[in-house]
C-alpha cells in the first residue's frame, strides 16, 4: 500500500524536500524511528533525531489542502532548498509553512562554490595534519555537538563520520584534537561539512593549513561547495577571500515547536 501511494504522490509532486529513490523512502518508512502520515494531497514522514526534535520530509501535491495538524505533538525541523532565481515562486510556499503550518524560519544557509584550477597549492608543510581514525570519531562528534547547532547543522552519527574518515583532517596537540576539517566527496565535487579550530588554538594558522590540505589532497576534485548561515558574516567573508562565490541556492531551515 505504501509503495502504491508513494508512486502516486511522486507523479504529481509540486513541493518536496526529499529527493531520494523510492527504495530509500520506503526503507525509512519501515524503520521504527520513522513516522508517516498519508493525506489525499501530501505525504509527510518524520525521522527521530538524537535530540528533542524530528526531521520532517514531505511530498506535497496541493499545499492549499494540507492538514497542518501533522505530527502536532512533535517538535519538527524541515528544510526547503530554493534556487534564488525562483524565490518569488517559493515565497508563497514558505509563507504557508509559517502561517498555516506554524513553522518559523530558524535560519537560512547560502551555498558558496569555488572552481579549482589544474595547478593547486604546493610546497606547504602538512606534517602536523593527519586523517581521522576510528578511535578519533567519538571525540570528533562531541566537538561537533559542543560547537555546532543541533537544529541546522545536521550533527552526524559516529557511523556517518566513519564513512568520511578519508576526507577528515585533524591537528592534534599532546594527543588531543585541537582543529579539524570534515569534507564529503561527491563525484568531482568536495563539500565542506564542519571546520573548527578550538578557540585557545586560534592565531596559529591551523585553519589556513587545514583548508590548504583540503583543497590539495585529491587531484580529482574540480569544484568545492560550502553551506554558510546568512548570519555568519565572518565565515562568509573568509570564504570570499578564498575565491568562493554564491552559486544561487539557499536552504531555509524551518522549525516548529
Amino acid at each position: 500500500m505504501e509503495e502504491k501511494y508513494l508512486e502516486q504522490i511522486q507523479r504529481g509532486t509540486k513541493c518536496a524536500n526529499f529527493y531520494g529513490s523510492s527504495t530509500e523512502v520506503l526503507t525509512r518508512l519501515k524503520q521504527r524511528t520513522t513516522l508517516i502520515e498519508n493525506q489525499t494531497h501530501a505525504l509527510f514522514f518524520a525521522e527521530k533525531s538524537r535530540y528533542d526534535f524530528w526531521r520532517c520530509y514531505f511530498y506535497i501535491q496541493d499545499i492549499a489542502k494540507v492538514n497542518w495538524a501533522v505530527f502536532k505533538e512533535k517538535a519538527l525541523i524541515a528544510e526547503i532548498v530554493v534556487r534564488n532565481s525562483k524565490i518569488e515562486k517559493w515565497k508563497s510556499i514558505l509563507t504557508i509553512f509559517e502561517k498555516d503550518g506554524a513553522f518559523k524560519i530558524y535560519d537560512a544557509y547560502m551555498r558558496f562554490a569555488k572552481e579549482l584550477p589544474e595547478d593547486t597549492i604546493k610546497d606547504i608543510d602538512f606534517s602536523n595534519i593527519q586523517t581521522s581514525r576510528e578511535e578519533d570519531l567519538v571525540d570528533i562528534q562531541q566537538l561537533i555537538e559542543t560547537n555546532f547547532n543541533f537544529y541546522s547543522d545536521k550533527i552526524p552519527s559516529v557511523d556517518e563520520l566513519k564513512s568520511l574518515t578519508k576526507s577528515t583532517f585533524l591537528i592534534k596537540e599532546k594527543g588531543e584534537i585541537v582543529a579539524f576539517f570534515i569534507t564529503e566527496k561527491k563525484g568531482t565535487t568536495l563539500e565542506f561539512r564542519y571546520w573548527l579550530v578550538l578557540e585557545q588554538y586560534r592565531g596559529r594558522r591551523y585553519g589556513e593549513r587545514l583548508i590548504n590540505r583540503v583543497l590539495t589532497h585529491d587531484p580529482e576534485i574540480r569544484r568545492v561547495t560550502s553551506w554558510i548561515s546568512q548570519k555568519n558574516k565572518s565565515v562568509i567573508l573568509a570564504h570570499k577571500k578564498l575565491g568562493f562565490k554564491e552559486d544561487g541556492l539557499t536552504n531555509y531551515i524551518l522549525y516548529r515547536k
